[in-house]
């Protein structure tokens, strides 16, 4: 995935480390010595730039699913996911409220998620990117198992298959499922699960990637 990160802060620099392994980060600053502190395997791109500047976020939105806003100034913060979301098609905006009095105005003008803390947001970004199609719902308390939501691809061989006929990866199991016509199915052994169907399931993390080959690619 690719993700637009703007203001080059500590907060960016940690957040960056968690997740450069797996997605392409571009990030933006005004200030040109802190923009340049990210110029290395980090990132993919630095841009020296005011990120609620819509030149500059044309550019660097290009192909981006997300922007992450963490200047330290609200009011950056907002125009920054506004321009994004509403003029430059990315679909996901986080942003960081220095002031929680703005986190409701935030909300009101287009930020998907306001957080005032790094382990909030860290949580945040892990449950939109994990797989084109599918994304973690819920983490299960002191437990390595997450609630996962995806619709069911026609390439799987999961479709026209029962719950007691399909072999699921490592016992993850179905809680709920949703038909064609948006009717809730509490699923049982011989219920068939069709192409399209939107499917909630409880798994473990490590096997989301697997899950995701045999039921969503």
């Amino acid at each position: 995935m690719k993700i637009v990160i703007v203001g080059a802060g500590k907060l960016a620099y940690y957040l960056i480390r968690e997740l450069e392994s797996t997605n392409e980060i571009v990030i933006i600053d005004k200030d040109p010595n802190a923009a340049m502190k990210f110029a290395d395997d980090l990132v993919s791109e630095v841009i020296n730039g005011d990120g609620s500047s819509y030149p500059v976020l044309s550019e660097a939105c290009k192909g981006a699913e997300m922007i992450v806003a963490l200047t330290n100034q609200d009011e950056t913060n907002i125009i920054a996911c506004q321009i994004a979301k509403n003029h430059l098609g990315v679909s996901k905006a986080i942003a960081r409220v220095n002031n929680p009095k703005n986190r409701e105005i935030m909300e009101r003008f287009g930020v998907d998620r306001a957080f005032s803390g790094t382990r909030i947001l860290a949580s945040m970004i892990e449950q939109e990117i994990d797989f084109q199609g599918l994304r973690i719902v819920h983490r299960i308390k002191n437990s390595d198992h997450v609630l996962i939501e995806f619709v069911l691809s026609a390439n799987s061989d999961a479709c026209e298959k029962s719950m007691m006929e399909y072999k699921f990866v490592h016992g993850a199991r179905v809680v709920v499922m949703a038909g064609e016509n948006g009717e809730t199915i509490t699923p049982v052994g011989d219920t068939v699960m069709h192409a399209g169907n939107q499917i909630m399931m409880v798994c473990a993390q490590k096997d989301i990637e697997q899950i995701w080959k045999a039921m969503v690619q």
